[in-house]
């Protein structure tokens, strides 16, 4: 990919919207590989610590994950009407919460992935600092085999 995605874009790839939409832009994507996301932290954020406005490692961790599903969805195609992500964390920490001004760099490459699941492993840093680090499981499923009725 030559050029950097824009919101409204990514928007329309991920089904989260604000306050828990954690990807501003796509700036790099290579299919089936590796993506490079961003997102800037602002001052009135709803997911923040009201202590210090800081926003907290798991929602960091949220941002890898949406990353992800971004990758998988630029690799096999948008995910189908009907059809749902389901993220999780299988190893993940943080060392520092990211703060109001701060640019989050998600970095995520697949450690394996088909047209139905992957594992990721990701870091988030902020001014080339790492500050988080996960590994990451996605699949997609359809809700009503998952709540067992008819799919």
């Amino acid at each position: 990919m030559a050029e950097a995605m824009q919101p409204d874009v990514v928007r329309s790839l991920l089904p989260w919207r604000h306050p828990f939409l954690m990807v501003d832009r796509v700036l790099e994507c290579v299919p089936h590989r590796r993506i490079v996301t961003s997102r800037g932290v602002t001052s009135d954020e709803a997911m923040a610590d009201r202590s210090d406005a800081s926003l907290p490692g798991m929602m960091i961790v949220e941002g890898m994950s949406q990353s992800a599903a971004l990758l998988f969805q630029l690799s096999y195609g948008k995910i189908a009407t009907g059809r749902i992500p389901l993220l999780g964390s299988l190893k993940a920490s943080w060392s520092s919460p990211a703060r109001p001004g701060d640019v989050i760099v998600f970095t995520v490459e697949a450690i394996k992935m088909t047209s139905t699941m992957g594992i990721f492993s990701a870091e988030a840093g902020v001014a080339g600092e790492t500050i988080a680090s996960a590994e990451l499981a996605f699949a997609v499923a359809d809700p009503l085999a998952i709540a067992g009725g008819p799919s």
